[in-house]
């Protein structure tokens, strides 16, 4: 890169990371004020608050990542690999996280008779606690074998002692572990978006087109709630497709190039932006501060 692609770059992510702070760091702090003063937390308010953490933690490592790679040596630096476990974390909560979202949205909005979804229905608020901690023990577990897979790397690049075949043995062994790592932290919260998206999409187009087929006066505010309710999930499918993708070429190709950090970075501002338009409360705080800061 030319130093004046690298100073354009470096603007961008600069641009990008303010960005991602302040929307998330106003759904933190909305979110952390509204607990201190109702000395409780509900699940969607646990949801909408481990996210913008998430989002937030994200931004700035992935800020101190570029910096970092344009100054030190990507391949050699310890430092650099140990961003790279912390980041895998970040990324791999956001997908359970994003997963979790669709999940209480299904919950909440899609009407079934089946006993399991009727028990989820009647213990949301114990269920998405554990679901959360469960997200962050797969994070936790998926950023140390991140450390472990990039020592184990670096290590057999670096060992030009060992034979052909037993380098050969250790590539797809590495390869194999990867694609598993793959599958179970991004593909399986992959499937319960879809699978999310599909139910909540199904179940309101059926809503709506039943209180359309009604009188006019059926055609409320409601049912444009409703619409907005499928347009959230939709945009969350595709921002997570985006990052889904995104991510799995970075881990996959073994570094995080410029294009992908840009991707990742414009994932959190993205998010916000979606959460603060669809939620009431962050809505209102949201008109609210920019009110005042006009006047």
């Amino acid at each position: 890169m030319s130093s004046l692609q690298i100073i354009a770059f470096l603007v961008a992510v600069a641009d990008l990371a303010l960005c991602g702070l302040i929307s998330n760091g106003f759904i933190v702090a909305v979110k952390i004020t509204e607990w201190a003063k109702s000395k409780r937390l509900t699940s969607s308010n646990q949801l909408l608050l481990s996210i913008g953490i998430s989002n937030f933690s994200t931004t700035i490592l992935l800020t101190v990542y570029v910096l970092c790679a344009f100054s030190t040596d990507t391949g050699n630096s310890i430092i650099l690999q140990i961003l790279n476990g912390i980041t895998a974390f970040a990324v791999v909560s956001r997908f359970w996280l994003t997963g979790l979202l669709c999940i209480f949205y299904c919950i909440k909005i899609v009407n079934s008779n089946h006993s399991l979804f009727l028990w989820c229905k009647m213990r949301i608020s114990w269920l998405i606690p554990q679901l959360l901690v469960g997200s962050l023990v797969i994070s936790m577990i998926t950023s140390i074998y991140s450390v472990l897979y990039n020592s184990a790397s670096i290590q057999s690049k670096s060992n030009t002692t060992a034979n052909i075949r037993n380098v050969t043995q250790a590539k797809t062994l590495i390869s194999s572990s990867q694609l598993l790592l793959l599958s179970i932290c991004s593909g399986c919260p992959l499937l319960v978006v879809l699978l999310c998206s599909i139910l909540v999409v199904a179940s309101l187009c059926r809503h709506v087109c039943w209180m359309t087929s009604k009188e006019s006066s059926f055609r409320s505010l409601q049912a444009e709630a409703h619409v907005r309710a499928a347009g959230t999930v939709l945009s969350l499918l595709i921002l997570y497709l985006l990052l889904y993708l995104t991510w799995n070429v970075a881990v996959l190709i073994h570094t995080y190039k410029n294009q992908f950090v840009f991707v990742l970075l414009v994932y959190a501002p993205a998010q916000a932006t979606i959460l603060i338009l669809v939620n009431p409360k962050l809505n209102q705080e949201a008109t609210h501060m920019l009110t005042r800061t006009k006047s």
